[in-house]
């Protein structure tokens, strides 16, 4: 679940880029608050990938329109975004609950075991910074 190959990200029509730039809101913005590292997180995400600025972020604060919104994604990027909102859920250094549900509803969704991405919510939460999203 590596956004290190992000050519198919980049690569994405603008309607696609508009779903992960909507999801990236969803996730910074589950527990109600955005940190000023979830902000900067997303801000580079949207220069590196040209995501637009979401039309209705809050709209995808439900578990269910942000599964559905990650299922329309084309299948070879679904997993990279998934990684992509795991970095963005973990930039600040704290998983609130409502941020792990949305993950583990959007992982059910795309049929990635559980164990894997809770492994990767570990890496990330334990790392000292994470970098930014790779140029």
């Amino acid at each position: 679940m590596g956004v290190r190959d992000s050519s198919i990200l980049g690569g994405m029509n603008e309607e696609m880029r508009a779903k992960v730039s909507a999801l990236l809101e969803a996730i910074v913005t589950a527990d109600g608050v955005i940190r000023p590292e979830e902000r900067d997180f997303v801000r580079r995400a949207a220069t590196r990938w040209r995501l637009p600025e979401p039309a209705e972020p809050l709209s995808l604060r439900t578990l269910g329109t942000a599964t559905a919104a990650l299922r329309e994604l084309e299948s070879d990027a679904q997993a990279r975004v998934l990684a992509l909102l795991v970095d963005a859920a973990a930039v600040d250094g704290h998983l609130d609950p409502r941020e792990h549900a949305l993950l583990l509803a959007a992982a059910a969704s795309l049929g990635i075991d559980a164990t894997a991405l809770e492994e990767r919510l570990l890496r990330r939460l334990k790392a000292p910074t994470l970098p930014p999203p790779a140029s």
